[in-house]
């Protein structure tokens, strides 16, 4: 038997499975027309994701769209649309563009969704009204014998971390896969075109559309981002817009790998490696670097705003110690439970008191300002004076640690709007011990061995 047949026997539904979702859709979809008519509201149900589209693997969630006309003002669907979902599904709020419900429905994860029925995309009114014509298209477009296809495509990705357009993989949506499923043919096809891609090169599916039906260059929407993918419903809409480039780079290798030596851990990773205190110790006297880091509590119910913000101080704060005198050779971060943890690792840790300030050349103009606020600073140790022809001053050095420097300068940076509340009120810059214990080591052996997932669980030289 194949790898694929054996992933395949693992993740695709049972009949069972399948007829219990058709049912249960069934059923939500006949309780938000009922419910609906009671309230005196014209809303269609509408079955959406990948279970609507018949490419879901085991136990997955099911997306139930609440379709208002469009003549329904917004605040009155968000308004209706909740108080319906909430009739049907016990669950949570949650925010996208405007609010949906996720709860629990025998036993699956469901997601109850406001939006406007439209006869066009290019009527939209909210991001979501896109939906039930991406699933037109795939049940129009995607053969059958395609959708174990996409299956397989969708567990690599998953198994390689890459499954998912949200803020914490910045990876590949459902919806994506199924394009390239589409456009390639199949899941090896696939692979073999992600394994040879180009960053920024264009995919579509315009090779299914007939000559008089292909769109005019102004039609087509010209995107920056590492991946594209036009989307057949949306013209002007890059499906692949969430996918970093990093992301984007593991992909490719990962296809590369799969291609040369098809392995289940490809789809299936073993656990992820931990070192001991004692390994990572070990590792880290041998990098001659300094470790630190910084942790705020969890600040925002929304993963997508918690991971984008963290992405945002991170890179504040890498720039602020670069351009101090303390550079950064790699940083990162986690959410562990209910807490957020930065990492930053040093070249350096500690600085001289007196570092030399430049100014301007001789001749350039502005010499006498600099001359006169250098002179009478309280910082100027030695100068102003003149070398190789520029204008310098050996000033007192305000932060001669790293930790000086963050707990100073953290709070006066732009890191998004909970991270500052959060720094406001409380900075723990975190040394050595501090993340040692136990509760950090999976993230620190991730952050010093930076290992693919199909690479996890093989003996580690650290």
């Amino acid at each position: 038997m194949t790898i694929e047949k054996k992933v395949l026997e693992q993740v695709r539904p049972t009949e069972e499975q399948s007829k219990k979702l058709e049912q249960i859709g069934r059923d939500l979809s006949a309780r938000v027309r009922d419910i609906g008519q009671y309230f005196g509201i014209p809303v269609e149900p509408f079955l959406a994701g990948s279970v609507a589209k018949d490419t879901h693997l085991k136990d997955p969630d099911l997306d139930i769209f609440i379709l208002f006309p469009p003549e329904v003002p917004l605040e009155e669907l968000k308004e209706k649309g909740m108080s319906i979902a909430r009739s049907i599904v016990e669950g949570e709020a949650k925010y996208a563009q405007h609010p949906y419900l996720r709860g629990k429905f025998e036993g699956f994860d469901v997601d109850m969704v406001p939006a406007y029925k439209l006869k066009d995309t290019g009527d939209l009114m909210t991001a979501v009204d896109r939906t039930p014509f991406h699933v037109r298209y795939v049940n129009n477009t995607l053969l059958k014998d395609q959708r174990d296809e996409v299956r397989l495509l969708k567990q690599f990705l998953k198994g390689i971390g890459k499954y998912g357009a949200e803020e914490s993989v910045q990876g590949l949506s459902g919806y994506l896969v199924e394009l390239l499923v589409i456009h390639y043919g199949s899941f090896h096809a696939a692979l073999k075109g992600l394994s040879s891609y180009a960053p920024g090169t264009q995919l579509d599916t315009f090779h299914l559309l007939r000559d008089e039906d292909l769109p005019d260059k102004e039609e087509v929407g010209r995107f920056e981002d590492p991946m594209v993918f036009i989307d057949p419903v949306d013209f002007q809409r890059n499906v692949a817009s969430p996918v970093s480039l990093d992301s984007l780079g593991v992909v490719i290798q990962a296809a590369r790998e799969y291609l040369k030596r098809p392995r289940m851990t490809f789809f299936f990773p073993n656990p992820p490696d931990v070192l001991s205190r004692q390994r990572l110790e070990g590792l880290m006297e041998d990098r001659e670097t300094t470790l630190v880091g910084i942790r705020l509590p969890r600040f925002h119910d929304n993963p997508d705003v918690v991971h984008g913000q963290l992405r945002k101080a991170l890179l504040a704060i890498t720039r602020l110690c670069n351009r101090s005198g303390f550079p950064v050779i790699h940083s990162g971060y986690n959410v562990i439970g209910k807490q957020c943890v930065m990492l930053f690792e040093f070249e350096v840790s500690h600085l001289p008191v007196v570092y030399v300030h430049h100014g301007p050349k001789v001749g350039e103009g502005n010499e006498a300002e600099f001359f006169d606020k250098w002179s009478r600073s309280e910082r100027t140790l030695v100068g102003p004076y003149i070398e190789d022809g520029s204008w310098r001053v050996d000033v007192i050095r305000s932060q001669t640690t790293v930790e000086d420097l963050l707990y100073a300068e953290i709070p006066t940076l732009s890191l998004g709007k909970h991270i500052n509340a959060e720094v406001a009120k409380d900075l723990t810059v975190m040394g050595h011990e501090d993340l040692m214990h136990k509760m950090y080591r999976p993230t620190l052996t991730r952050f010093y061995l930076r290992r693919p997932p199909w690479t996890w669980g093989v003996e580690i030289d650290a």
